[in-house]
């Protein structure tokens, strides 16, 4: 088990990350590079009642533990969206693998419990350039959350 104790959710707000999402789009159309795009949504579950107002905490210390420090994370609820600039589709696949890998574990908390989290993942990803766009971009990495959720907990479907 991996300890992890809650330090703050250290994360975007939804309008913050929604003005950096179009900054990053329109960096993606004057200099062709890739950007990715994951949604997540995390359910949790806990065998100390008292760990249960600190699991989104705990979940977003370790995301951000496995980020690098250009991704950009924000926070809504249960639901994680996760900016990957000059990420295409084979640095997305690996960011939902490492996820679902680092997420299969159990964390051990302060308060002597301990949680487990269980991950559904839509990714989308374009290699960059004039025809980008954020909403398309944004309407596939939905598409891929539902059809990630009709697949069952712990999976992650990508559109290219």
């Amino acid at each position: 088990m991996k300890k992890i104790m809650p330090r703050g959710e250290e994360m975007y707000s939804s309008d913050v990350f929604n003005i950096l999402f179009e900054y990053e789009i329109a960096r993606c159309k004057r200099y062709p590079t890739p950007l990715a795009l994951l949604q997540i949504e995390m359910t949790s579950s806990t065998s100390n009642e008292n760990t249960e107002d600190n699991t989104a905490s705990i979940f977003a210390s370790a995301l951000n533990a496995h980020l690098r420090s250009v991704d950009i994370a924000s926070k809504t609820g249960n639901t994680f969206m996760l900016l990957l600039p000059a990420s295409d589709e084979h640095g997305a696949h690996a960011v939902c693998d490492r996820l679902l890998s680092v997420f299969k574990n159990k964390f051990d908390t302060q308060s002597g419990g301990s949680v487990a989290f269980s991950l559904q993942i839509g990714a989308a990803a374009h290699g960059g350039g004039s025809d980008i766009s954020g909403d398309e971009l944004l309407q596939k990495t939905e598409k891929a959350l539902k059809e990630s959720k009709s697949k069952g907990p712990n999976t992650f479907v990508l559109i290219p």
